[in-house]
């Protein structure tokens, strides 16, 4: 299907579940005997229609949805007799009336479910890619190739699934049934709260298929300029294949530094092509660098399994300062192996300076490097010179604590690149606290003047296209697709739940939250991966609108729902002038809310 196919389908989707809504509005009203006034196809300008039992049966401009118009909606609205108007109704008629989308909503997905699973839909595969080193699958000692056969005890069918349910486990160890080879076991991971994606995860990428990937071509780039095309089938690069365990060294030679002309060989059609691309500069990258990146002391993970670890008495978060007597340098623990005998690490725990000792092997001391993951320390802006730095050239080692810049304190990253790309090319003096190099003895404070150099990020014009592995979830039988579909309903409302939880928690960050331009991109997505992946997602959001129509915040279902309840417990109505403020404030915080959602859905874009 081309682009434009995709798109029509896509606004024909989001426009069908709101329609769905409506017309459970609609069968609600005829149901209780209210007066509908207009069912409209569409919103905007009437173009067509008729009338049919006091109906206006119309299709509007704007071919997104629909919307349903009846007699009372407005308590003030008197001009239908009392039998026809919906303010006039029972108060069970009335809830009947505003839970009429929610039901057919949910009715949808109950029925969209079990036909997709009828056909079978294709997931990415619960099989675990890159293990990210020093995340809590690192930890458990999960590998690639590991299929994630279930989540706290609860069956996966996909990747997403997996994110998901882990995501939801919040700051608690979760237990996942893994199967490597033929060998069933269970593991104990813990997850981590990571600030750029606002969730927690235990550092896992999905599987990617072993076979050589498509090409996107950005145009007028020099891929196109060489005679790269849209959808080649890239084979090597330098002679590297693209599939086996070669291919992460094949891609790694699109980010060497310093940049340098790659010989790509594709596939086209019959042929078998070759091109020598050229790096290209990308301007709008250029920005002045010192040629620092953060110093990794700060243990981020351990892997267990180790005996001498438990007796060193190491622990998350420590801050290793000193090995063996002497300042620890980075930018791994190699170091412990270059020595015998006892050992002695010396390091920050919650503020204080600890010395931790013990007796160990140098058979252990080899394999302790592989144990300890460490990451950047965030309370100390402790650095590293990158190579052939101007930083390192001036004589800056590894640990050094920047203090200040001509003269300015510096607290964190954000004030080291605001005050670099402020002072652009023009030489600074860079105040650092260093730890001599033997442990004890007093800091120094080493200065140096350093000139910023502009390096821009290079591209070559083309990017791979990597497809992850895909798992086809198709029911046995009727009875099956019916299961799988009543077991995806389920599911998904308990996790609306525990993400609305979540988010009031922390342990979600909000800006995960999204509107109708990450609908649409998503949904995009879903419509190229065929039509029943398409009319599964089309399920899963008539669930998520049906939740959240139902929140109890006026002028959305569950408001009216809401004002219906409170009317029946305390006997009579709720005041014009509550209901008025309230739809006022409802209509505020709905607003608010759109607002958000599209800052969140421009800010994924940029």
């Amino acid at each position: 299907m081309n682009e434009l196919g995709n798109g029509l389908l896509v606004a024909f989707g989001i426009g069908l579940l709101i329609f769905v809504h409506e017309l459970g509005h609609f069968l609600a009203a005829r149901w209780i005997g209210v007066r509908v006034e207009v069912f409209s196809l569409g919103f905007g300008p009437r173009l067509l229609g008729f009338r049919y039992g006091g109906t206006d049966y119309r299709i509007s401009a704007i071919p997104l949805g629909g919307y349903v118009a009846v007699a009372g909606q407005d308590p003030l609205d008197d001009r239908y007799s009392p039998d026809q108007s919906l303010h006039e109704k029972s108060p069970g008629g009335r809830m009947l009336f505003f839970a009429g989308g929610v039901i057919m909503n949910l009715l949808f997905a109950l029925i969209a479910f079990p036909i997709a699973f009828h056909w079978g839909v294709a997931f990415p595969s619960p099989e675990i890619g890159r293990v990210e080193f020093g995340s809590g699958a690192w930890e458990a000692g999960l590998q690639r190739g590991d299929q994630v056969l279930a989540v706290n005890g609860k069956q996966t069918y996909s990747f997403e699934n997996v994110v998901v349910e882990i995501a939801l486990g919040g700051n608690t160890t979760v237990p996942l049934l893994v199967k490597s080879g033929d060998t069933e076991r269970l593991v104990d991971v813990r997850p981590q709260f990571r600030l750029v994606e606002g969730l927690f995860m235990i550092g896992v990428e999905a599987a990617d298929e072993d076979h050589a990937p498509e090409l996107a071509v950005r145009g007028r780039g020099n891929a196109e300029r060489a005679g790269l095309k849209n959808r080649d089938i890239l084979l090597a690069i330098d002679g590297l294949p693209t599939t086996g365990k070669d291919r992460l060294d094949a891609y790694a030679r699109l980010s060497l530094q310093p940049p340098k002309a790659v010989v790509v060989q594709v596939r086209r059609g019959t042929e078998q092509l070759e091109f020598t691309i050229e790096p290209e500069t990308l301007a709008e990258t250029a920005t002045p660098r010192i040629g620092v990146q953060p110093f990794h002391r700060l243990v981020a993970g351990i892997r267990p399994s180790l005996a001498a670890i438990a007796d060193l008495g190491i622990e998350h978060g420590d801050a290793i300062l000193a090995i063996d007597g002497q300042a620890f340098r980075g930018p791994d623990l190699s170091v412990i192996a270059t020595r015998s005998g006892d050992l002695e690490v010396v390091v920050r725990r919650n503020g204080e300076v600890r010395s931790l000792r013990t007796k160990i092997s140098d058979q252990d001391r080899l394999a302790l490097q592989s144990h300890i993951a460490l990451t950047e320390d965030p309370d100390r802006l402790a650095l590293q010179p990158m190579p052939d730095s101007a930083v390192g050239l001036a004589g800056m080692q590894p640990g050094d604590r920047l203090l200040a810049i001509d003269g300015q304190p510096v607290a964190d990253w954000t004030e080291l690149r605001a005050l670099v790309r402020k002072r652009s090319q023009q030489s600074m003096v860079l105040l650092f606290e260093r730890q001599p190099d033997i442990w004890g003895q007093p800091l120094q404070q080493v200065s140096f003047v350093v000139k910023p150099l502009i390096r821009a990020e290079h591209d070559y014009g083309f990017i791979p296209q990597l497809l992850h592995k895909r798992a086809v979830v198709q029911a046995k039988d009727a009875f099956d697709a019916v299961r799988l579909g009543c077991v995806c309903s389920l599911d998904l409302v308990k996790q609306l739940y525990i993400t609305l939880k979540r988010l009031l928690t922390g342990d979600v960050a909000a800006k995960n939250l999204g509107g109708i331009i990450q609908i649409s991109r998503v949904t995009y997505r879903h419509a190229q991966d065929g039509w029943t992946r398409f009319l599964y997602f089309l399920a899963l959001l008539s669930i998520n609108l049906a939740f959240v129509n139902i929140l109890p915040i006026p002028m959305l279902d569950g408001g009216h729902m809401l004002f219906v309840l409170i009317e029946r417990i305390k006997g009579s109505p709720v005041s014009i002038q509550v209901l008025n403020y309230s739809q006022i404030i409802g209509l505020v915080l709905v607003l608010a809310l759109v607002v958000f959602v599209t800052y969140n859905d421009i800010l994924r874009l940029l």
